[in-house]
């Protein structure tokens, strides 16, 4: 329930943003939203999934990660050995780089959090905090994008893979994302991703089969173990998951006048229309682009027509109440999104790891809800 509550709150000041006259009230409006969110997620309890990992990883090392990553832990241990203590700075560097980038390309930054808190962005300062950091390395390297200048970019991203090896395909979109490309070969990748979104094709099953069959030894087993955790049912079709890629596609088509966030957007949809199959790596990969859907949506709401502003607003809140419930509401999730902060209690491990734990048991019914878990 605080979930709901924090992004009704946030979507009326949102709402303020857009229509609200006095810019120095919406200057300070956006300060708050950026505060709060980072006591409200930096002072959590055991929260989400992924903390199981990330816990004994800051105190004894017991699990090990990319060296960037590492280091950084034990950087901060080095200053107060207290997990909540590093949840609240690794929260603050993310949030705080949120807050430059979507000031930086947003009119209405406070909606921009709104969709971002909605959309993915609570669920990943909760679980991905390594990927959060390549992720906000990259946003920071935009400019450099921009401005030409590889240098500062490679560096930049380079640092990120240090914390997520996923980092990697970032690199190569210095030269890929500043393109202005053709908008009939863009049309007919998302119409023909779209068939095989829809028609619920499974070409990449079919290859994991075959190399599963072919191929022996440890790349065997690896194949063997991958296919072993994809569902059996996918629920590809016309369903709402499209539905929603369709409205983004159309806004970042017809809308969007930033190349670089345009073609992010384009990555993101057809990385999902492509290889949703595949689940787990389709969620991974993708949501390294999905920053360009909270800023290229809040961007669509700076059309002059009334009418049209009020449609979007709309389509906006229908996502992003669509994306938080269908999280949310995963039975999997009933304890361990449950709201606790350090403030009002003490931290229980051993309840915290009963939960999750017993939870596991449902992450055959995960399907769909998009969890971003390293299970």
């Amino acid at each position: 329930m605080a979930f709901y509550i924090v992004a009704i709150i946030i979507s009326l000041l949102g709402l303020y943003d857009v229509f609200g006259k006095n810019s120095q009230i919406k200057n300070k409006l956006l300060k708050v939203v950026v505060f709060f969110l980072i006591v409200f997620l930096g002072t959590r309890g055991f929260l989400g999934w992924d903390w199981y990992f990330y816990y004994p990883s800051f105190l004894n090392g017991t699990y090990v990660y990319e060296k960037g990553y590492m280091f950084f832990t034990i950087f901060i241990s080095r200053i107060w050995k207290n997990y909540i203590f590093y949840q609240f700075i690794t929260g603050s560097i993310d949030l705080l780089v949120f807050y430059f980038v979507f000031k930086r390309y947003c009119k209405y930054p406070i909606l921009t959090f709104a969709i971002f808190f909605s959309i993915q962005g609570l669920q990943m300062e909760v679980e991905l905090l390594r990927n959060m950091k390549a992720i906000v390395l990259f946003l920071l390297s935009l400019k450099y994008i921009e401005e030409r200048k590889i240098l500062p970019f490679l560096l930049l991203n380079v640092l990120g893979a240090t914390f997520h090896l996923s980092a990697l395909i970032y690199l190569p979109m210095y030269y890929i994302l500043n393109i202005n490309y053709n908008k009939k070969i863009i049309l007919s990748i998302f119409i023909l991703g779209s068939f095989y979104y829809i028609f619920d094709l499974k070409i990449f099953i079919i290859l994991l089969e075959n190399l599963g069959n072919v191929s022996n030894g440890a790349f065997r087993d690896r194949v063997l173990n991958y296919k072993s955790v994809l569902p059996i049912e996918t629920f590809r079709g016309l369903n709402m998951f499209y539905l929603e890629r369709l409205i983004l596609f159309a806004v970042a088509y017809f809308n969007e006048k930033n190349i670089i966030l345009k073609n992010s957007a384009y990555i993101w949809i057809f990385i999902f229309l492509f290889t949703s199959e595949l689940s787990i790596i389709s969620v991974r990969i993708g949501i390294l682009f999905i920053y360009s859907i909270w800023i290229v949506l809040s961007r669509a709401v700076e059309i002059q027509d009334i009418r049209t502003k009020y449609l979007v607003l709309a389509t906006i809140f229908l996502l992003c109440g669509f994306r938080l419930h269908n999280n949310l509401s995963f039975i999997g999730n009933a304890d361990n999104y449950r709201y606790e902060n350090i403030i009002f209690g003490g931290l229980d491990y051993e309840r915290r790891e009963k939960e999750l734990k017993e939870s596991k048991k449902f992450l055959k019914d995960s399907h769909g809800k998009e969890l971003l878990i390293q299970y």
